[in-house]
């Protein structure tokens, strides 16, 4: 079995910014240009994982696209 990496941490590790960090431009077409990009399994099974309510939000945005990427982030 191959390994595999990881990649490199951002921060390191008891060095995170704190506070809260939005990004303002998150916007829900880039969430469907990635399912646009799948099959109709492969987004059936997204929909059963944890990324279910991410997709479910893009394609009913109830919320604005920053608080969107808050919750992601």
């Amino acid at each position: 079995m191959e390994l595999t990496q990881l990649p490199e941490r951002m921060f390191a590790a008891g060095e995170e910014p704190v506070g809260k960090r939005v990004n303002t431009y998150h916007k829900p077409k880039r969430i469907e240009s990635i399912l646009d990009a799948l099959e109709p399994e492969e987004v059936e099974f997204m929909r059963k994982t944890t990324f279910g309510k991410i997709i479910s939000q893009a394609e009913n945005p109830s919320f604005s696209g920053s608080f969107g990427q808050f919750v992601i982030v």
